[in-house]
């Protein structure tokens, strides 16, 4: 990633404050909040927008972490593992900070009293987006990583066997 997270945590508190004061922020990260509450009138319209496009690209980089890290699963299964296990804290790590971001949301009632088109709502809806990116990017590694027992199909092969041999000479048959 291109910028220290937890810059980005901070720097979305002080826009969460900026907005409103936010019991639910402060209930979160109450050294940061109360700290970027203080410098919250400096927030301006460019700030939210650099911010929002910063979150959208986290959301995006995440998407396509995932995507590759499922296309490697299909193209060789073990390695995906390994690969899956050795960026998992970090991705738990992510994954912290974004629900935080989450937590600190104001209230559903205001969420949704901002024009779809402002930059309020804009902002709100990133967070959003890293939120669902990053549980899916997670949910992912936990299906790589986590171990299953084997289970049994119950599919009987000789029956299998002859549905194929059936089909294979009924498909001769048809050309």
């Amino acid at each position: 990633m291109k910028f220290k997270i937890q810059h980005l945590q901070a720097a979305v508190a002080l826009v969460l404050t900026s907005f409103q004061p936010q019991p639910k922020a402060v209930a979160c990260q109450p050294e940061i909040v109360e700290r970027v509450y203080e410098m919250g009138a400096r927030i301006n319209k460019t700030d939210i927008k650099d911010l929002t496009a910063a979150l959208n690209t986290l959301a995006e980089e995440l998407r396509d972490s995932r995507a590759e890290l499922s296309h490697y699963a299909d193209n060789d299964f073990e390695g995906a593992v390994r690969t899956a296990k050795e960026i998992q804290s970090q991705t738990v790590h992510v994954a912290g900070i974004a629900e935080s971001f989450v937590l600190m949301l104001p209230e559903k009632d205001v969420i949704v009293s901002y024009d779809k088109n402002s930059v309020e709502f804009g902002f709100v809806k990133a967070i959003k987006m890293v939120s669902i990116a990053t549980r899916n990017y997670l949910s992912l590694i936990d299906q790589l990583t986590r171990p299953t027992d084997a289970r049994d199909s119950g599919v009987n092969l000789l029956a299998m066997n002859h549905l194929l041999d059936t089909g294979n000479k009924a498909a001769v048959k048809w050309r």
